[in-house]
């Protein structure tokens, strides 16, 4: 049994992160009721058992999955925040803009997933909405107003303006192969990356750095 219990707990990390990275890609694709354990262990290339045994169901695989990523782009917004307090308004704005470019790019598997639960009201888009949306939201808000009143973005509400710098930005990374098929041009370029963030800061009005 010690030597049971050693083969699974020795490559547990390994593991782990293997499990993580086929489900993002499983949950992604088909949806959280369209994937399976069993299929995302296949393309783990490890057993149903070591699934089940890490992450117990298939809910819990689902949240570790959108926290093993959703980390990265809180770190960088609160990597912004004391920007907000020492930069200009405009300059944070435009900051949190293009890290939120970068990190879509990096991670287009966030909103692929959002956009199959968001569909319906379920437990599970009541848990993205609270534990990672909300604060994202709040924090783009908060820039937003900042911006606002020292006339350095358009007027209007900062709820709608958010969520249409989602889209503006989102669009070409979740729908990679339609945009790369049809304009011919590759949507994890840098500097087409660099573009597609300029082009949400050029909605917003924000004017271009010095």
């Amino acid at each position: 049994m010690e030597n049971d219990a050693a083969s699974v707990a020795a490559p547990a990390d390994n593991v782990r992160s293997r499990v993580l990275a086929a489900a993002l890609e499983a949950f992604a694709t088909a949806g959280f009721e369209g994937a399976s354990l069993r299929h995302i262990a296949d393309r783990a290339g490890v057993t149903h058992q070591l699934v089940v045994y890490h992450f117990k169901t298939k809910e819990a695989l689902w949240r570790g999955a959108i926290n093993s990523i959703v980390g990265e782009g809180t770190e960088l917004y609160a990597v912004s925040r004391p920007r907000q307090a020492t930069g200009s308004p405009a300059q944070a704005l435009r900051t949190m803009v293009r890290e939120f470019a970068f990190f879509t790019a990096r991670r287009p598997q966030f909103h692929r997933i959002a956009a199959f639960e968001g569909r319906t009201d379920n437990g599970r888009i009541r848990w993205l909405i609270e534990t990672h949306m909300r604060p994202y939201y709040e924090f783009s808000t908060g820039l937003i107003r900042a911006a606002q009143a020292v006339g350095a973005t358009r007027p209007g509400e900062p709820g709608p303006l958010h969520y249409a710098v989602i889209g503006l930005v989102t669009q070409s990374f979740v729908f990679a192969h339609e945009y790369r098929t049809t304009t011919g041009l590759d949507p994890f370029d840098p500097a087409e990356i660099e573009r597609v963030a300029d082009l949400a800061c050029d909605f917003l009005g924000v004017p271009a750095p010095d």
